[in-house]
């Protein structure tokens, strides 16, 4: 991502789930194959499926902070299985009942990519610029590995990553 004078700003990409739990590993695994290219200065390839409550802390400590964060993720959203989907995230505040569900199962160990948004915005450790790459899962994966069928997804979701994480930067609309 470029900043004004052609400087680049920090990025973030980050896999979000379970390791070793079949299709549900995908965000983590592509994290991994991510994690091996060659990426320009300021940006950084990360393993965030250690829970939301933490990962927000550590973002929000990072200095200098994030200009845009790219994740990965298995997000059931009731949408057509086995599909990678691009997915701006939202920018505005969660409301309070909201965040206590999502740190209430975040602290139970539920590793959750709607959590991490959630409580990433509550605490400020998010930028305006999010997007997350999706999968919706396929029905009854397991296991130590992904499904053949998932697999063949992960150079896709890869080039898709890459390519949101180089992109120019998001300026969100303001209203005015």
């Amino acid at each position: 991502m470029r900043l004004r004078g052609g400087m680049m700003g920090r990025v973030l990409i980050g896999g979000v789930g379970y390791r070793w739990f079949g299709d549900r590993s995908f965000g983590l695994l592509a994290g991994d194959a991510l994690a091996e290219l060659d990426w320009p200065p300021g940006v950084e390839v990360e393993d965030l499926g250690y829970g939301a409550l933490h990962v927000a802390l550590d973002l929000a400590a990072a200095d200098p902070p994030y200009q845009r964060v790219v994740l990965i993720a298995v997000t059931e959203r009731g949408r057509a299985p086995g599909r990678l989907y691009r997915v701006r995230c939202d920018a505005a505040a969660p409301d309070a009942e909201q965040v206590q569900a999502r740190l209430y199962e975040a602290a139970a160990g539920v590793v959750d990519l709607d959590h991490l948004l959630v409580i990433g915005r509550h605490f400020g450790a998010l930028p305006d610029d999010v997007v997350a790459v999706e999968l919706e899962p396929l029905p009854g994966s397991t296991g130590d590995g992904l499904s053949a069928r998932t697999q063949a997804l992960l150079p896709r979701a890869v080039e898709l990553v890459r390519r949101e994480a180089l992109a120019p930067a998001h300026v969100p609309a303001t209203g005015r």
